[in-house]
């Protein structure tokens, strides 16, 4: 886990690399700026979708990534054919403190590695900005 100024980020090892894919943490960074610059200019439930490779990952593996307002995914390993619900599901069953369980065994394609973008609130920027004092 790791942040910014503006978000909060969460990934799971790479099961080749054995550990945080850096070239993921680059794109889910550059998603998170660009959602964040784009916010003035979009409504609430602006959503972009889409499928990239990972430049710089050894393998050039495919990602799949989902960014909204509320929240940012980077499922790798994974292109465009493998159904987002079951995604979602599994990055919940992972990821969130709500999860339920989820049987990865179900999923058409499995991601090597997620990784998750949550904005940060006013609270907690200024919670920062405190205790930097």
């Amino acid at each position: 886990m790791w942040t910014d100024k503006t978000h909060f980020y969460a990934a799971t090892d790479c099961k080749y690399l054995g550990k945080p894919c850096p070239a993921a943490e680059r794109m889910i960074a550059k998603l998170a700026e660009a959602m964040t610059k784009a916010k003035p200019l979009t409504q609430e439930d602006f959503e972009i979708t889409g499928t990239s490779k990972l430049d710089g990952c050894p393998r050039n593996c495919p990602a799949q990534f989902v960014a909204s307002h509320d929240r940012i995914r980077l499922f790798c390993g994974v292109g465009e054919e493998a159904p987002r619900d079951g995604l979602d599901r599994f990055a919940d069953a992972i990821l969130s403190r709500d999860g339920t369980g989820f049987a990865a065994s179900k999923l058409d394609a499995r991601p090597c590695a997620l990784m998750e973008a949550l904005p940060k609130t006013a609270e907690a920027r200024q919670a920062e900005q405190m205790l930097a004092l």
